[in-house]
């Protein structure tokens, strides 16, 4: 109870500004290399507008695969580092797709803290180095349309959460998915499982057809996935789906899948 009210107090006295930190869990520690799964890598670092220093992995197509010229622009989730998360996309490289896996600012070994806007011009940063490869869609797995509405989730699970839970209010929308998609005019792959734990399936659906309202004659696919949060690429089929659409930027359905 205490550290809860303690957290309060920190979110009164923080107002909107550091709001944002609060839901990144950056790990400075890499536990392995792409080298650990017998994959060529290079260390990349880039340097934002701000000037602080990233690091990113670029990893090429590689293997007995043809390289298919596309190159995926990894963007992880908002806890650990590229070491724990690009275990799931290694597949990629050994499927004729290059791959380069950014750290945002406070994670691995990029500099920086973790807060909106600011881990804004670390996209912008990976962007520009991958800019020989011009952005042709987006494939988003367990995505969500609002950080507070999130943030409400989340914290309605247990008790301290509930005490914390009016303080979402703080939680800045500019930087929500949902307000940006009338802008976004490329072929888009969203996945969620119905098992996810973490961010709810509902509120991945939510977003899809928001954005299906937004770009009606849109290249807008959806497929179910499987199993717990973030864990699409275990299962081959959906690595062949996302395969076909970051190939082709067509839509397989689930019944295909299967």
């Amino acid at each position: 109870m205490l550290r809860g009210m303690l957290l309060l107090s920190l979110l009164t006295v923080a107002g909107c500004s550091s709001v944002s930190t609060w839901f990144f869990y950056p790990q400075k520690s890499l536990i392995s290399t792409p080298a650990d799964a017998h994959l060529d890598y290079q260390d990349v670092w880039l340097k934002t507008e701000d000037g602080t220093q990233l690091n990113a992995w670029w990893i090429p197509a590689q293997g007995a695969q043809t390289d298919s010229n596309v190159m995926l622009l990894y963007l992880h989730g908002n806890a650990e580092n590229i070491s724990s998360h690009s275990h799931s996309i290694y597949w990629l490289a050994q499927a004729g797709v290059s791959v380069l896996s950014l750290d945002y600012r406070g994670f691995g070994a990029s500099a920086g803290q973790a807060r909106l806007p600011d881990m804004l011009q670390d996209l912008d940063a990976a962007a520009q180095a991958a800019q020989r490869h011009p952005i042709k869609a987006l494939v988003l797995d367990a995505p969500f349309g609002a950080f507070a509405t999130t943030a409400r989730s989340a914290l309605s699970k247990n008790v301290i959460g509930w005490l914390i839970w009016p303080f979402t209010a703080l939680i800045p929308s500019q930087w929500d998915a949902n307000q940006h998609i009338d802008k976004i005019d490329l072929p888009v792959l969203m996945m969620h499982s119905p098992k996810d734990t973490v961010i709810p399936y509902s509120h991945g659906k939510k977003l899809y057809t928001d954005w299906q309202q937004a770009h009606p004659e849109q290249q807008l696919c959806w497929l179910d996935s499987k199993g717990p949060h973030i864990m699409s690429f275990a299962f081959p089929e959906l690595r062949k789906a996302t395969l076909d659409f970051m190939i082709n930027q067509t839509c397989q359905t689930n019944n295909a899948l299967h």
